[in-house]
C-alpha cells in the first residue's frame, strides 16, 4: 500500500481552528475517566481527531488506541501525546471500513462521530464490526446530538459562532458557520468558515464542510440490537441523566454480552 498523502495547508489550518474550538471543551471527559477505571484498557476512539480525550486517558495508565481519517489531525493527536510524555496506538483508518483487531473494554465515538457513518449499511457494519472487537461485557457509548437541538441554530441561515485568537496561527478568527437540515434524510451539514485576519493585517478564509447523520432514540437502539449489542442505558448528559425533550445530549452505552 502507498503512502497517504501529507495534509495540505488547509487541512493543517482546519485541524489547527479545531484545537481552537474545542480545546476548552471539557464536558465528557470525568464520564469517559470513569468509564475507564472501572472498565481498564485497551479503549478504542474512533474519530479521536487531534487527541482531545486520548490524552486524558492515557494519563490514566490504560492502553488507548485511535483512529482517525485525516492525517492533519493524528499529526496533532501524535504531537499532543509526545508533549506530554505518553503514549497512544495511532492509526489512519476510515472507520466504516475496518477497524483495528482489538479486543477492547471500551469503545468510544465521542461528539457525534457516529454520525460520520451516514449510510445505512455502513452503520450496521461499523457495529457489528465493534461487537467483534469489543471483549465479553465490553461496552460502547456512541454520543449523539438530541433531535431536538438541531433547530438551533437556525436552518440555513450564517451565524456567528465564535471569535477570537489563536495563538497558533497567529491571527484573530471569527468563525461563521451555515447549518443546513434534511429532515426526510436526516442529514445534517455544516459549513464553517474561519476568517483568519494576522497582526499585520492579511486577511485570509479558510473553510470546512461536514456532512454526517443524526439519529432518533429508538433508531440508534435498534442499529445496536441488530449488530448484536445490548442497549445497557440511554443518558441525556455526561452526568449520567435521564433522557428528556430538554436534554442536549443523546448518551447510548451498548454492551457486547
Amino acid at each position: 500500500m502507498s503512502a497517504s498523502p501529507g495534509p495540505s495547508s488547509d487541512a493543517t489550518a482546519v485541524a489547527a481552528l479545531y484545537d481552537w474550538e474545542h480545546d476548552e471543551f471539557d464536558d465528557d471527559i470525568d464520564f469517559y475517566l470513569s468509564l475507564a477505571k472501572r472498565a481498564g484498557g485497551p479503549i478504542l476512539e474512533l474519530a479521536c481527531g487531534s487527541g482531545r480525550l486520548l490524552r486524558p486517558l492515557a494519563e490514566m495508565g490504560v492502553e488507548v488506541v485511535g483512529v482517525d481519517y485525516s492525517d492533519a489531525m493524528l499529526d496533532r493527536a501524535r504531537a499532543r501525546l509526545t508533549a506530554a510524555g505518553l503514549r497512544a496506538h495511532l492509526k489512519r483508518m476510515d472507520m466504516t471500513r475496518d477497524l483495528p483487531s482489538g479486543p477492547f473494554t471500551v469503545v468510544v465515538l465521542a461528539l457525534n462521530a457516529f454520525g460520520f457513518a451516514q449510510e445505512l449499511d455502513d452503520q450496521v457494519r461499523l457495529l457489528e464490526r465493534i461487537h467483534a472487537r469489543l471483549e465479553p461485557g465490553g461496552v460502547v457509548v456512541l454520543d449523539l446530538a438530541h433531535p431536538a437541538t438541531l433547530s438551533d441554530p437556525p436552518n440555513g441561515v450564517q451565524v456567528l459562532q465564535r471569535s477570537g485568537w489563536c495563538e497558533e496561527l497567529s491571527a484573530d478568527v471569527v468563525k461563521w458557520m451555515v447549518q443546513e437540515i434534511s429532515i426526510s434524510e436526516q442529514r445534517l451539514d455544516l459549513s464553517c468558515f474561519y476568517d483568519l485576519t494576522a497582526a499585520d493585517g492579511t486577511f485570509r478564509r479558510v473553510s470546512d464542510r461536514v456532512r454526517m447523520r443524526y439519529f432518533s432514540r429508538f433508531e440508534a437502539e435498534l442499529l445496536c440490537l441488530r449488530a448484536g449489542l445490548e442497549v445497557a442505558s440511554v443518558f441525556g448528559s455526561y452526568e449520567l441523566e435521564p433522557l428528556t425533550d430538554g436534554s442536549d445530549r443523546m448518551i447510548l452505552i451498548g454492551s457486547r454480552p
